[in-house]
This record gives C-alpha cells, sequence and structure tokens, in this order.
C-alpha cells in the first residue's frame, strides 16, 4: 500500500484526490487535511460586492470556469 503524504499537496489537488475517493473511507484523512488549513480567501460581509466576490472564490476553490470581464 503507498502512503502519500497529505501536508505536501495543494488545496487544488486534495479536492481533486477528494473526488477520486469519494465513497470510500480514504476521504477521511483527505476532509481532515482539509480541514487544517486556513482560508486564503477573506471577504468581508460589509463589503458591497461580496456576493460575487464569493461566488468567484467559490468557483476557483472548486476549479469551475474562470470569471470571465466582459468589455
Amino acid at each position: 500500500m503507498t502512503h502519500l503524504d497529505l501536508t505536501s499537496l495543494t488545496k487544488q489537488q486534495l479536492t481533486a484526490l477528494l473526488w477520486e475517493l469519494k465513497g470510500t473511507p480514504a476521504v477521511y484523512p483527505i476532509y481532515q487535511e482539509l480541514r487544517t488549513r486556513s482560508p486564503k480567501v477573506t471577504i468581508a460581509i460589509s463589503d458591497p460586492d461580496w456576493e460575487s466576490k464569493t461566488d468567484e472564490a467559490l468557483k476557483q476553490a472548486l476549479g469551475i470556469a474562470k470569471h470571465l470581464h466582459e468589455d
């Protein structure tokens, strides 16, 4: 059995691994590792644009399509 040092993986790598192992007991250590990491995005609720910033941060965290700027 191969052991993987979860602390050496990025948050995006952990999320991808989480989806691959979904439904198996192997996901629990990944959840634990993700819980130990502090969020990098800080959005104040007083920010008038908090809703769109939160949506964008969630999309980036999940690896969903990047925000497109229309001119």
